[in-house]
């Protein structure tokens, strides 16, 4: 299943034996990322049965991280946020690729959500993704921008106040950091 390419080597076994028990999806073309020199394809869209991924998020250890990581790209909005927020109390590195993603989403409150988690958050781990993965950073900002534009200017009519736009200057400020 191509969702095994979205996650290092390292997890093969886990994610091999957790697939089957989340049924099949259909998945929409994946982004292209680097995390610690692995190129991974990572699905735009999921579609697993809600039920079933829900199950499999309980699960313990890698598993159940790797089933939020899923649901953080599943096609219900409701699920997605509710898989990120529990993300956001994970500390492992290989989740970051999951979570950056939806900063430069339309959905708002995630936007927000993720932007207030960020500065307390897996902070080297993210400094390095975001660095080695520079022109992935730089297409979230142009659809943050574009979302903003789209659908969120009447509401924030000055750019710099658009939450969007502070989630995406933390990143970048993020992405500066110097390597410990």
């Amino acid at each position: 299943m191509a969702e095994a390419d979205a996650f290092p080597a390292a997890l093969a076994v886990t994610v091999t034996q957790l697939l089957p028990a989340l049924g099949s999806s259909r998945a929409h073309p994946p982004f292209a990322v680097y995390q610690n020199g692995e190129a991974l394809l990572i699905p735009t869209r999921t579609y697993y049965d809600r039920e079933r991924l829900l199950a499999c998020t309980r699960l313990a250890g890698d598993a159940g991280v790797i089933a939020l990581c899923l649901g953080t790209r599943h096609h219900d909005g409701h699920l997605r946020e509710a898989c990120a927020r529990q993300l956001l109390l994970q500390e492992r590195a290989w989740t970051v690729p999951f979570v950056v993603h939806l900063c430069g989403g339309y959905v708002l409150e995630m936007v927000e959500i993720i932007g207030a988690a960020l500065p307390a958050w897996n902070t080297q781990a993210l400094a390095r993704y975001l660095r080695d993965n520079r022109a992935y950073v730089a297409t979230l900002e142009r659809r943050s921008i574009s979302y903003w534009s789209c659908y969120y200017r009447h509401q924030y009519p000055v750019w710099d106040d658009y939450p969007g736009r502070r989630t995406m200057a933390a990143l970048r400020a993020l992405q500066e950091l110097t390597p410990r």
